[in-house]
């Protein structure tokens, strides 16, 4: 991101704090999609996406004033997305069927994110957050806390073989 636009996010993101709304909602805009495709990644349900999402966003506003600048504003967020969507897999949240979902969405999957919503939740959780999204094993790790980091290092390869596999690589 050039330093113009850190600037205007930083400016966003001071406006939002002394409570201006219009200035969170053109925040939210800037990094609406960026949100949405993580959770969709992880609870690949589109109008459950939907719903995290918002939630998400609705959290980042109730906590706005505690946000530190030393972390980036959309990792920042990010998380609260990310714990929004493990509470509602481990609720056991029925989701549509990909057939039902591609037809509602107009939207195709290509064949390695078919393998992706293939894996079990954990493992397709770490391996979006890791090699999807940049996470390190230590954040992935406060994610998922009854993992240690060995652990989640072991799912992940085993995740890489198991969609190696599937392409043929």
């Amino acid at each position: 991101m050039s330093a113009e636009n850190t600037q205007y996010v930083n400016y966003l993101i001071e406006l939002s704090q002394s409570g201006r709304k219009n200035a969170y909602f053109d925040l939210c805009s800037i990094i609406l999609r960026s949100v949405f495709t993580l959770v969709f990644r992880i609870v690949k349900d589109y109008r459950l996406s939907k719903k995290i999402t918002l939630a998400a966003f609705v959290l980042g506003w109730d906590n706005i004033k505690k946000y530190n600048k030393e972390t980036s504003f959309v990792i920042w967020l990010k998380d609260f997305a990310v714990r929004y969507s493990m509470k509602e897999l481990e609720k056991g949240t029925p989701g549509i069927s990909n057939n039902q979902q591609s037809k509602e969405i107009n939207y195709t999957l290509t064949e390695l994110e078919e393998h992706i919503f293939s894996l079990p939740n954990e493992e397709r959780l770490i391996f979006v957050l890791h090699d999807m999204e940049g996470y390190s094993y230590k954040e992935i790790e406060s994610f998922i806390p009854d993992l240690s980091i060995d652990e989640i290092k072991s799912k992940l390869i085993a995740t890489r073989g198991y969609l190696m596999s599937k392409l043929d690589l």
